[in-house]
């Protein structure tokens, strides 16, 4: 599997994107959570060959992209992808968005729906009686003397080791502080539910198990899938929030079969709903 590395242009900004380019196949767009960037997508994005190669941006404010002053809703992430999707033509492409990413998803393709061929939502911050404790804390030891935050997230994940604390806290330090205050003070949900009401792609919803990290409750997932027109949901027991590195083969299988579900749809008026 070979990479690329490029800049392509967004709404008034510059991206940086990873793409693989060997072996040849459809995109598939990446989107990562708050504070990191589309590196986090590598290892996981050759289990998604040979039917897609990954395509991972850093979104605004985020590993080396520009960094704006402002700007950091999920539409003005959205607003990027736009354009990034238009110059690279890979529309429409199938998204695949983690925590922000799956905010800025839903974004995308309410603002641009002839954009998006499908929708993977791994678990999505919509759950106001499940916040994130982690982006509260990451964000103020990004300040905080050195080692500090590595020690802090290898306490929170210690099967990742000392070089994933590593990579993760670089990452962290370099994402925008604007990106993280504007997740934190401001509740997506009621406007991601109006997006959902008006998203006709098919949307799959992967929750994780808030008892081991996951941010989307049951009855917050529930509520999510009923707004989708064309929506599902599959709750992975167990998973963390980041669900792609803890559950990567599980997720890559769900993706597989979600692809081919979005090609060959099964009759209208399911609403099924999975667990594993």
């Amino acid at each position: 599997m070979r990479w690329q590395e490029l800049s392509a242009p967004g709404h008034g900004v510059q991206l940086h994107v990873r793409r693989v380019v060997e072996p040849a196949a459809p995109p598939i767009l990446l989107l990562h959570g708050l504070g990191v960037g589309g590196a986090v997508w590598q290892a996981f994005a050759r289990r998604l060959l040979p039917e897609h190669a990954a395509v991972a941006p850093d979104l605004r404010g985020h590993g080396q992209s520009d960094a704006p002053p402002d700007g950091y809703t999920p539409r003005d992430y959205a607003l990027d992808l736009a354009e990034l999707i238009t110059a690279l033509e890979l529309a429409p492409v199938p998204v695949v968005g983690h925590s922000l990413g799956a905010l800025v998803a839903l974004a995308l393709a309410d603002l641009r729906p002839e954009l998006v061929r499908w929708l993977v939502l791994l678990d999505p911050p919509l759950d106001r009686a499940n916040r994130n404790s982690e982006v509260p804390r990451v964000y103020t030891l990004r300040h905080a003397n050195a080692g500090e935050l590595e020690r802090y997230l290898l306490e929170r994940n210690p099967s990742g080791g000392e070089l994933l604390a590593t990579i993760l806290a670089d990452l962290f330090r370099q994402a925008a502080d604007q990106a993280f205050e504007a997740l934190r003070q401001h509740d997506h949900t009621e406007e991601a539910l109006q997006q959902a009401r008006r998203i006709q792609q098919p949307c799959l919803v992967v929750q994780a198990d808030p008892r081991t990290g996951g941010v989307l409750g049951d009855a917050a997932a529930q509520r999510l899938v009923q707004a989708l027109p064309n929506g599902e949901l599959h709750k992975i027991e167990g998973g963390t929030h980041a669900l792609h590195a803890s559950h990567a083969a599980q997720v890559a299988e769900l993706i597989r079969s979600w692809d081919t579900r979005a090609r060959h749809p099964p009759d209208p008026g399911s609403k099924a709903g999975g667990a594993s």
